[in-house]
């Protein structure tokens, strides 16, 4: 009799937690469902069930600080000597795919001078972002386009590094750091460092 309360016992304790969710196999899974209301509907890469992403469109703004690293030999930086740092922000709208994978497009102003002095660098780019399926859920991505100072444009490309933390179904900070890569008259690479925040429209 003691050995049939026992095994009566064992199995209320395993069917019980169980049966509070009967989509999920085990007591075990069934506390890790908890987490779904976080990771599934966020964008950027929040994966639920079967590493998937929900899919949906996302805005975003960052802030920090840009540094002018160029070429000291150029004649344009001989004659017009540009700020070697300065503050920065941007702004950004992106699609996010169920892969994990989010085609964006963005704004950044640099803050820092062109090397001739015709005004500061301001960059309007085009590129795709991918999102680990992690929690803090790291991201890198790559950017080309124009880069504008004063009348004129010059070619130039990105590419970045970054986390990104929840903080509510559809709201997350970012930290990430960033290399622009410009033609002035010779190579310059302008890196930034930046703070911001995303929210997303997502299921």
């Amino acid at each position: 009799m003691h050995r049939s309360l026992a095994c009566m016992f064992v199995l209320g304790v395993v069917s019980g937690p169980a049966r509070a969710d009967p989509g999920l196999g085990s007591p075990v899974l069934g506390r890790l469902g908890g987490l779904d209301p976080v990771l599934v509907g966020a964008f950027g890469g929040g994966h639920g069930h079967g590493g998937r992403a929900p899919r949906g469109w996302w805005l975003g703004a960052d802030t920090g600080w840009a540094w002018f690293v160029g070429m000291p030999g150029t004649v344009a930086r001989a004659t017009s000597t540009p700020r070697d740092n300065a503050w920065c922000f941007g702004a950004r709208a992106g699609y996010q795919l169920a892969s994990g994978l989010a085609v964006q497009a963005r704004f950044d102003k640099l803050g820092v001078d062109a090397p001739d002095g015709s005004g500061t660098l301001d960059t309007v780019s085009a590129g795709i972002r991918y999102s680990v399926p992690i929690v803090p859920m790291p991201f890198a991505e790559a950017m080309i386009g124009p880069t504008f100072h004063g009348s004129d444009a010059a070619v130039s490309a990105g590419v970045g590094v970054g986390l990104s933390l929840l903080v509510a179904r559809h709201v997350a900070f970012d930290a990430a750091a960033r290399d622009w890569i410009v033609d002035l008259g010779g190579v310059h690479h302008i890196p930034t460092l930046t703070l911001g925040i995303t929210a997303g429209f997502g299921g």
